[in-house]
């Protein structure tokens, strides 16, 4: 009888199994709807792609000719453009720290009589990021100073050429042990000199002043204003899931939960931010840098030409800041404060861009109106400079355009900038 009944129970067993198996070979899943690419927002840029490499070069170049004769070459001009790319071609090897104030080199000697050429950066370059535009062979010094001025010179009749490398740290710097260079070299460099228009120093070539008027133009261009649109498209992979929020100052935040960005139209400001985990590592400042220029790349773009201005004060911990400061033509574009139109300033850190701001005027360069001007010099601009009240915190002079944002137009007006001690800057026009 057990046997029996076991016997049934199996049967049933196997039936049943059977017929979840029918069950599962004849039922119709629903059909899956893969999400098509077109309901994904692509970010658009607004501006013009470019390379790191298009981003590095020096303020100024000086020859010094000798005979107490100076040259100031800016970016753009031809004789600058030609004796750089003379300069990138040759290689710099080997460098041996020093202190400038006790190497046995009379500077002034060097300046005042002996031609060779004063490469400058006014905010430093790292060793690491100056690497990307000349070539600087063999390995590099291990505190990554930053780079201020490269001085090459020979005292001529086939005698060695020395080159020196200054930096940010007071009388820190380095001397080149294998420069690619001869004194026939120094020689072609000093050609590039443009005797036209010479200038002098009185104050140990801190600064140079021109002996003759700086002819500059000044520009006026209609402009347009970012629109938070835009920006949705250029940070949000989904514009759709944007929310908003006014603040009670009237400033704008649209956020996609993760990002955001704030809107400041008073004073024509954008602000993103993507929060970051603190990362204690360390942060090499090259790969933030080409991380900051690719997020630019692949979101806003450029909308001009721009320089490397500031890169961060050694190698950080935390969030690394860069600045990219606007040139047009051969000037930057510079406001009273560091920040303004024409600077871009981003925060980076292991490659994650943890902040960027802006200007949201993007003016139509093909409206330009050009207005043709020149700068005072010489005894004129040296007597402005003896009655100015701040005289004794400036640091550096130099031509640059100041922007004036109306509501329709942005001018650039040529003046010579006066860099001071805190980092502002004021104007002599």
């Amino acid at each position: 009888m057990i046997e029996s009944l076991k016997s049934i129970f199996l049967v049933v067993l196997i039936g049943s199994s059977l017929y979840q198996s029918f069950l599962l070979a004849s039922y119709n899943p629903p059909k899956i709807e893969p999400i098509q690419q077109s309901n994904y927002v692509q970010t658009e840029t607004l501006g013009k792609q470019a390379e790191l490499q298009d981003m590095l070069f020096p303020d100024q170049i000086i020859v010094h000719l000798g005979n107490q004769q100076h040259s100031v070459l800016y970016p753009s001009n031809y004789y600058y453009t030609r004796l750089l790319d003379n300069i990138k071609q040759r290689s710099f090897k080997g460098f041996r720290k020093t202190s400038m104030y006790l190497v046995n080199v009379n500077w002034e000697e060097v300046r005042s009589k002996q031609q060779g050429v004063e490469i400058r950066f006014r905010n430093g370059i790292p060793f690491t990021v100056l690497q990307q535009l000349l070539r600087i062979e063999g390995e590099l010094p291990p505190d990554n100073d930053k780079v201020t001025r490269i001085w090459i010179y020979s005292k001529g009749n086939n005698e060695d050429v020395r080159a020196f490398f200054f930096t940010d740290s007071p009388g820190v710097g380095y001397e080149v042990i294998g420069a690619d260079f001869t004194s026939k070299d120094v020689e072609n460099f000093a050609a590039f000199g443009d005797l036209t228009n010479l200038y002098r120093t009185t104050n140990g070539g801190d600064y140079y002043l021109p002996l003759k008027p700086l002819r500059l133009p000044n520009y006026t261009f209609t402009y347009s204003l970012l629109t938070a649109d835009q920006l949705k498209q250029s940070f949000f992979v989904d514009p759709g899931i944007t929310r908003y929020l006014k603040e009670r100052d009237g400033s704008e935040i649209y956020t996609d939960s993760k990002r955001g960005f704030q809107l400041n139209r008073d004073l024509r400001w954008m602000t993103y931010s993507d929060p970051v985990a603190p990362v204690e590592s360390k942060s090499e400042v090259l790969v933030n840098l080409l991380a900051g220029v690719k997020f630019i790349n692949q979101h806003i773009g450029w909308d001009g030409k721009y320089v490397v201005s500031q890169t961060p004060e050694k190698q950080l911990l935390d969030n690394q800041t860069f600045t990219f400061r606007q040139f047009y033509e051969s000037l930057p574009i510079l406001t009273a404060q560091p920040d303004g139109f024409g600077t871009m300033k981003m925060q980076v850190q292991k490659g994650i861009i943890s902040g960027f701001e802006r200007s949201m005027v993007i003016p139509d360069l093909k409206t330009a109106q050009r207005r043709d001007a020149e700068l005072i010099s010489g005894e004129a601009l040296e007597e402005r400079l003896q009655y100015y009240q701040r005289k004794a915190s400036i640091v550096s002079i130099f031509p640059a355009y100041r922007p004036v944002v109306s509501d329709k137009t942005v001018t650039l007006t040529a003046s010579w900038a006066l860099e001071l001690r805190d980092g502002t800057y004021d104007f002599i026009e």
